[in-house]
């Protein structure tokens, strides 16, 4: 489990450290820099993953800008054209990333990782070592030699070194900011498997669950008229009629309150909020998802109970099926859902300094505020947590 991120001259962070238990939440105002923190290390993995392009850091989540957006440009400030990103797991097993862009200007531009070089140039000066011959080789042929090597193999190698520290799950962090559509199966934007970041797959996902796995996504009765999910890889319900032919999911819902004849319907038809849930609840109970990602303002399309009651099972999703996971929301309710006395469940406050930088803060609470009744929601909308805007309509 990753226990500390730092993160440096990233959009609006300037130097942050942040200290992760297994369920974190991130609050704050619109434009603090709450989603920076989850790109920030979305870019370090990429980084390892050699998936520094533009498509492939759009798949992971990640807002491709203008390399020159990336670094921090504060007024009164020199530019510093570089961005640190590391990682410690709690073995105290530590990962780096330094990039820089040669092209800051041109949003297709590849970023490059000076960390990973340094790894592929030790590596290839290693191999030519142990390279039988290698002196006899005319210099164009070595040169030709180091490219091949360079450009074919080092990229893997490196990637799993990185595999080796942290292991598969790390390597597939992703930031998920989920779209109705998506999740209808009618528009299908990002390439993740099993799971897209927008919600993409998942009736594909469930087609892979057991029995066991199944009953325990239904055990959480979050949903008051569902009664059965159903697929259909055939798509004989669509030819009875009970879908249009926008959507590719072959995901269907019965409601227990209709009719036997009349309470089927597709994924097309589903209301948002069982979509999500059902997401979530699938998201975290798989062992074919990552062990290690985040989730975007998890309240959309949530009732604000069904904010608390979610976030309470993810704690217990999370420890049962080994889970980490960085959230940002907007609704005071999700902080309802989270113990503060259990050392894996973390609150953070983002917020912006007089000059505009990210701060980052942990959210310490006594047991005498507790006692003294207040939610966690009311201490936010009442002011002693901070991360609230300073508007007035």
């Amino acid at each position: 489990m990753i226990k500390k991120v730092l993160i440096s001259n990233y959009k609006s962070i300037v130097k942050q450290e942040i200290d992760l238990g297994r369920v974190n939440i991130f609050i704050g105002e619109n434009g603090s820099g709450k989603s920076n923190v989850l790109e920030a290390i979305g870019m370090l993995v990429a980084s390892k993953c050699d998936e520094l392009t533009t498509e492939k850091l759009f798949n992971r989540g990640i807002r491709v800008t203008k390399p020159s957006l990336t670094f921090n440009s504060f007024l009164n400030k020199k530019l510093k054209k570089t961005t640190t990103v590391e990682l410690i797991d709690d073995s105290d097993s530590s990962i780096k990333s330094t990039f820089k862009n040669e092209r800051p200007d041109d949003i297709y531009s590849k970023w490059v990782d000076s960390e990973t070089i340094k790894l592929q140039e030790e590596i290839l000066k290693h191999t030519l070592r142990n390279f039988k011959g290698n002196k006899e080789l005319p210099s164009d042929e070595l040169e030709g030699f180091k490219d091949f090597f360079r450009n074919k193999m080092i990229s893997s190698m490196t990637g799993n070194i990185f595999k080796e520290i942290f292991g598969d799950e790390i390597i597939n962090y992703v930031i998920y900011n989920l779209n109705s559509n998506a999740l209808r199966g009618i528009s299908s934007e990002s390439k993740r498997e099993y799971l897209g970041i927008f919600g993409e797959g998942l009736d594909v996902l469930l087609s892979t669950f057991s029995e066991e796995q199944m009953h325990e996504l239904m055990s959480y009765n979050f949903i008051s008229w569902l009664e059965d999910v159903k697929l259909d890889g055939t798509d004989f319900l669509k030819y009875k009629g009970h879908k249009l032919g926008r959507s590719s999911s072959n995901l269907y819902f019965t409601d227990k309150f209709m009719k036997k004849d009349n309470k089927l319907f597709s994924a097309e038809n589903a209301n948002e909020g069982a979509l999500h849930i059902l997401f979530y609840l699938a998201l975290f109970i798989s062992e074919k998802t990552p062990n290690f990602f985040a989730i975007d303002n998890i309240e959309t399309a949530l009732n604000p109970k069904l904010c608390r009651d979610l976030i309470t099972s993810i704690a217990k999703l999370s420890e049962k099926h080994n889970k980490q996971v960085l959230i940002t929301t907007h609704n005071p309710a999700v902080l309802d859902g989270l113990n503060l006395f259990d050392e894996n469940q973390r609150l953070f406050v983002v917020k912006r300094a007089n000059d505009g930088q990210t701060i980052v803060e942990p959210i310490k609470i006594k047991p005498n505020v507790m006692e003294g009744k207040y939610k966690l929601s009311e201490l936010w909308m009442r002011g002693f947590l901070g991360g609230l805007s300073n508007s007035n309509f």
